[in-house]
């Protein structure tokens, strides 16, 4: 059995999450911050803790993870990872409270304390061979017959790279040029100058790799790199000579605008991580809420008050 019905009887219970938690966090058997002792006393009164048999000191398995403090069910939790996690197109928090019977708010707030987890370390993967490199904006109003790189308010400007792999078989790739995406990085950055888009692309693109760009001056100082500089001219151009990025624009906007009915720039470098993981992850959407369990016990939580105050996530997605 596999799918819903296998990961609600896994985690049918708190119990049999908080033994998943502890097995994430003590891979090879409970060891002490303190005293490195080996065994430890489960608390009956306080399931979330457990107690170093040797010094006493006391271990939250949700310390330090997404799941601070949290007063809500584990259960919930790791449900809400498996529906973010396996429908591609992702969820929204409507849809999480609906399917899990809490309110909105906490929905909410459960949705980006999960994506906050998916940071992608550097050293995961670097893009290489032959990438694709284009910026965008998001939100705000559209301007007519303008396509410049001035910051617009209300507007956040997307950076995104996408190697370009040669397409096989039968496949023709997209819009039938005979490439197809491999992996992807995304950011959102202040503005297109060298330093932004030179630095997007020096922590997510491997030296020596080619590069096609649209030729804009902001990205043209890439020594390390073979860059290819295009001049596009009027806008329709864009999807011609770049239809890997500018597919991967478009799908992502329409994932914004359609599962979650647009976002606010302060919150989108959230969702753009939540994309990110789980497009280069595409062929392994079965094991995403796994991968995403993993991170959420690896990474110290984002609070409510940070988020409404539009703290800034740092890295790249």
């Amino acid at each position: 059995m596999s799918g819903f019905l296998a990961f609600s009887d896994r985690y049918r219970d708190e119990a049999s999450c908080i033994q998943a938690l502890a097995d994430l966090h003590w891979p090879d058997g409970f060891a002490c911050d303190k005293c490195n002792a080996t065994t430890a006393y489960h608390l009956e009164s306080r399931p979330r803790i457990y107690e170093c048999a040797g010094c006493g000191h006391q271990h939250s398995i949700t310390a330090g993870t997404v799941f601070h403090k949290t007063r809500t069910d584990l259960r919930k939790w790791f449900l809400a990872a498996y529906l973010i996690g396996h429908d591609k197109r992702g969820v929204s928090a409507m849809m999480v409270s609906r399917e899990l019977g809490i309110r909105y708010e906490t929905a909410w707030l459960m949705c980006h304390k999960l994506r906050h987890a998916l940071t992608e370390s550097r050293t995961d993967f670097l893009l290489d061979d032959l990438v694709e490199v284009d910026e965008a904006f998001y939100g705000g109003r559209k301007q007519k017959g303008n396509r410049g790189r001035a910051q617009v308010a209300g507007k956040a400007m997307i950076v995104c790279a996408v190697e370009k792999r040669p397409a096989t078989g039968t496949n023709k790739g997209i819009d039938q040029q005979g490439y197809i995406a491999g992996g992807a990085r995304i950011a959102v950055v202040s503005n297109a100058t060298a330093e932004q888009l030179g630095g997007f692309i020096r922590s997510n693109v491997k030296a020596g790799t080619r590069i096609i760009s649209d030729g804009f001056t902001g990205d043209s100082r890439l020594d390390e790199y073979r860059h290819d500089p295009i001049v596009q001219g009027v806008g329709p151009n864009a999807g011609v000579n770049m239809p890997i990025v500018h597919k991967l624009f478009s799908n992502i906007k329409t994932w914004l605008n359609g599962t979650h009915h647009g976002v606010s720039t302060k919150h989108l470098p959230r969702y753009l991580r939540e994309w990110s993981y789980r497009f280069n992850r595409r062929w392994k959407l079965g094991e995403l809420d796994v991968f995403l369990l993993r991170r959420a016990v690896g990474r110290a939580t984002i609070t409510y008050d940070q988020l409404v105050a539009g703290m800034k996530v740092a890295g790249a997605t």
